[in-house]
């Protein structure tokens, strides 16, 4: 009887915390900014867009200051998980990499978890937490995470297949050229071209019909997606910088100096920070599969030929604006039709 009256709490006590759980308010996002977040967001973004890797600790500070005055605020959240991103993804601009570095990982995903519980309707911030997913419970060999991850991702792609097939894609870049996701991550950037074009089978085509409807569409998620914005000056560049890579590492360096090339469609290709890294790409391309393929040594990474999603334009190189730009372009603090994109 002792016995059967302890579970009986036991499951009463259960009972009454997911009562409890389920009744407690939901995390809101705040409804103004203050002066505070207005400020480290500017700061962000400017340093983001001239690609100041060396400024990411005084970002976050002044991003983490933000929140503590106001920890409602989904812009300064979903910051900070990029920031944390963005110091992990380019260490290659390291002389040394630290272990620790990899703590970004955890780091980042908390933050992208915070900013899906205030806006659960953006799949922009579903696929980033997908992605984060992924790589934590690869870290800790965690396949539940892994999976878990994994099927966060589907649902991103269903929900925004033009941005969320590259956002998954470029994780799965990183995978063995054998693994079925890398392969899978292949298809899915042929798709992201068909998607944003509305044609039905672009591969191995010249393109040319693609990349005029791409240019020309009124679609607001086609055109934040695959075309370049304030947001990513050189979104266009970077896609194909990536997808070259992955074609490379896939042993297809025919293919992809082809997918190369389309980088250069670009209105504001010759203003690209990254240009010369490119077509370094399309002359050494044949070289490249062998060291593409090579596995990822942290201790010399800074002088490893590396696929995109390894080097020190992970996520400049489609975020930074030359110094031209940066001049001309004014400064263009998103509005809420930006970060409360709803389904």
């Amino acid at each position: 009887m002792k016995k059967l009256s302890v579970a009986m709490l036991m499951m009463a006590v259960v009972g009454c915390s997911s009562i409890a759980t389920f009744f407690t308010p939901q995390k809101k996002v705040a409804e103004k900014e203050t002066e505070m977040a207005k400020q480290a967001n500017r700061y962000f973004w400017d340093n983001y867009h001239q690609g100041n890797y060396e400024n990411i600790s005084a970002i976050i500070e002044r991003l983490n200051l933000a929140l503590q005055e106001n920890p409602n605020d989904l812009r300064i959240t979903a910051h900070l998980g990029f920031m944390h991103v963005w110091a992990l993804a380019e260490r290659q601009r390291l002389a040394f990499v630290n272990p620790a570095i990899t703590e970004h990982i955890s780091l980042s995903k908390k933050y992208f978890e915070e900013a899906y519980t205030m806006n659960p309707n953006d799949p922009r911030i579903l696929g980033f937490l997908a992605d984060l997913m992924l790589a934590e419970g690869h870290q800790f060999n965690n396949q539940k995470e892994q999976t878990a991850g994994y099927f966060k991702g589907l649902k991103s792609i269903s929900q925004w297949p033009q941005f969320n097939k590259f956002t998954l894609g470029y994780v799965f870049s990183n995978l063995d050229s054998s693994d079925k996701n890398f392969k899978k991550a292949i298809n899915w950037q042929y798709e992201t071209i068909d998607d944003c074009s509305c044609e039905n089978d672009t591969r191995h085509s010249d393109y040319k019909i693609a990349v005029k409807k791409i240019k020309q569409s009124k679609d607001a998620k086609i055109y934040r997606t695959c075309w370049n914005t304030w947001i990513a000056p050189h979104n266009w560049e970077g896609f194909f910088m990536n997808f070259g890579d992955m074609l490379i590492k896939q042993g297809q360096p025919e293919e992809a100096v082809k997918i190369y090339n389309l980088a250069k469609e670009s209105d504001s290709y010759d203003d690209w920070p990254y240009k010369k890294e490119l077509e370094k790409r399309i002359e050494n391309a044949i070289e490249n599969v062998a060291a593409f393929n090579k596995p990822v040594d942290n201790r010399s990474l800074k002088a490893q030929s590396v696929i995109m999603f390894n080097s020190k334009m992970a996520c400049t190189g489609c975020h930074q604006m030359s110094s031209n730009e940066f001049e001309k372009m004014p400064y263009q603090e998103p509005g809420d039709e930006y970060y409360f994109l709803k389904k």
